[in-house]
Formats: C-alpha cells, sequence, structure tokens
C-alpha cells in the first residue's frame, strides 16, 4: 500500500522520478503478467470524425493522463490514412495507430488503437491500462474497450455485445 498523491493506493509504489500515478487494484490486473499488453481501442463519442485531429487530440490526452511529456515522438502517416504515433523512455512506450477503421461492430466504433507498456520496476504494464481506460473512459469525450492480450473484451464504456 503507497500514499500517492493524498490517496492510499494498493500495488504501485512511488514513482522514482516523482510522477503521482493514480493507480489502484482492479479488473485489469487478472489480465496482466510479464510482457502481456493490453489492446485499447478508442473512438470518438460525440463530434465529426477526422482522423488526423482526433489522433492528435487523443494522444495528447495520452500524454497528460500518463503525466509525461511526449516531446520528442514520432508521428508518421501511411498511404492508406492512418497515423502512428510513438514515444518511448526509460519507463514506458506507448504506440498509437488511427485510421478511418475497419467494419464490423464494436470496432468500427472504436479505430483507434493504444498500447502503452511499462519498463518500470515500480508500475506494471496493466496498471498502464486501466489507468488510461479509467481517465479516457470517464469524462463521456471518447468510447473506450479493451481488449486482453487473447482478445477478450475486459471492459467498455459501450455496449459491445456478449458474443465473444
Amino acid at each position: 500500500m503507497n500514499d500517492i498523491g493524498g490517496r492510499t493506493h494498493f500495488g504501485a509504489a512511488p514513482d522514482p522520478h516523482g510522477r503521482k500515478w493514480s493507480i489502484s487494484v482492479g479488473k485489469f490486473e487478472a489480465h496482466g503478467g510479464f510482457k502481456r499488453d493490453f489492446d485499447v481501442r478508442v473512438g470518438v463519442s460525440k463530434g465529426v470524425w477526422d482522423c488526423r485531429q482526433f489522433g492528435d487530440r487523443l494522444w495528447a490526452d495520452v500524454a497528460q493522463i500518463l503525466e509525461t511529456s511526449f516531446d520528442g515522438s514520432r508521428i508518421e502517416s501511411d498511404s492508406s490514412g492512418g497515423h502512428t504515433y510513438w514515444f518511448e523512455n526509460d519507463d514506458l512506450s506507448v504506440s498509437l495507430y488511427v485510421d478511418d477503421g475497419e467494419p464490423g461492430w464494436p470496432l468500427e466504433l472504436v479505430p483507434a488503437m493504444l498500447n502503452a507498456r511499462s519498463r518500470s520496476e515500480s508500475v506494471e504494464t496493466w496498471q498502464l491500462a486501466e489507468k488510461l481506460y479509467d481517465s479516457l473512459a470517464a469524462p463521456g469525450t471518447y468510447l473506450v474497450a479493451v481488449f486482453a492480450e487473447d482478445g477478450m473484451p475486459i471492459d467498455a464504456n459501450f455496449d459491445i455485445g456478449d458474443d465473444w
């Protein structure tokens, strides 16, 4: 148990670089483990879809949520109109791919693919995924669905059905 930012949290040691990780034990932990990734799918909940603008806004929000400056990150466009964002440092690596999506419910609603991997000994990847989900899903700005490495859904802030 650790006191981070005035709140008691379980499972996360204070970050050695002084960041205040708002992490608690939750539903993502059961899907975590050594080298286990999470597929965080994100879409716009309201407004008009513009792939690049959406990607830029989501990338900035992710940096704020993770309390990390993404200065020096790479942003590349591909011939199909998609955009890849990439950042890494000693503590984490984050990638985002945004395009116009793939047909088929529910993935067509969440075309952005976001992955964050911890490189820190004090924060696990499942904790980053849970923090991203909780923060992105809360304000109602984004539709968010998170899938475990095996493709099974963990959580979503909209109805994704139960045919998994």
